[in-house]
């Protein structure tokens, strides 16, 4: 889309391709929430969107990603992917800044899918929002936050070197639910950057809605 050119953007690791995805897409991509995303008794996310029955789920999947692309600011954007093994969507990666110019910080996200959990899709993902983060973007730092028995998220972002960067108490719903915060700087990622190949395509044509 010539007025869109963020359609033009794709990573793509040894397993996965992750892009925005169509209409169609979007669906289906809903379908894999709707068919869960953690267990039902779990609290993984500050929002609980993936917390109630299945039409929610996926009703919150499609107006999260209507939303993101109609609130998007150079200032304060929302890059939300969904993520294809094959042809199968199996999840979706997020990569989201505020005042990036200015700070060079990003945040990541990400959920996949229960059926398609267990695979170390969670990890190439990760390194494909990386990528794009500091290859791509030239990020100064990158974010992520997992609640305190979220083991899956924390180990990958071990697994990139994250540091500790402090300890915060958020509510979900009634819970207080401690939410730890990791840092991945830019002079660490050389020491990961290629563990995971990632290709970048169709960025040049969207830098400027970045930044």
């Amino acid at each position: 889309m010539r007025h869109w050119p963020l359609t033009a953007l794709e990573l793509t690791t040894p397993d996965l391709i992750l892009r925005l995805p169509t209409d169609a897409e979007l669906d289906e991509l809903a379908q894999v929430a709707a068919h869960g995303v953690h267990p039902d008794d779990a609290v993984c996310f500050p929002q609980p969107w993936a917390s109630g029955p299945p039409e929610d789920r996926a009703r919150n999947v499609l107006q999260n990603h209507w939303w993101a692309r109609g609130d998007w600011a150079r200032d304060n954007w929302r890059l939300l992917l969904a993520v294809f093994r094959g042809e199968q969507v199996i999840g979706q990666q997020n990569l989201s800044a505020r005042d990036f110019a200015v700070t060079g910080e990003a945040r990541t996200g990400f959920w996949v899918g229960q059926q398609f959990q267990g695979h170390g899709y969670g990890t190439q993902m990760r390194a494909a929002a990386l990528a794009l983060a500091f290859d791509g973007l030239g990020a100064r730092r990158v974010t992520s936050t997992a609640f305190a028995h979220n083991t899956a998220s924390r180990a990958v972002s071990r697994k990139f070197g994250y540091r500790p960067n402090g300890v915060h108490r958020v509510a979900v719903g009634d819970v207080a639910v401690d939410a730890h915060e990791e840092v991945l700087e830019q002079a660490d990622w050389p020491t990961y950057a290629h563990r995971i190949p990632v290709a970048i395509t169709g960025l040049p044509t969207c830098l400027t809605l970045f930044r």
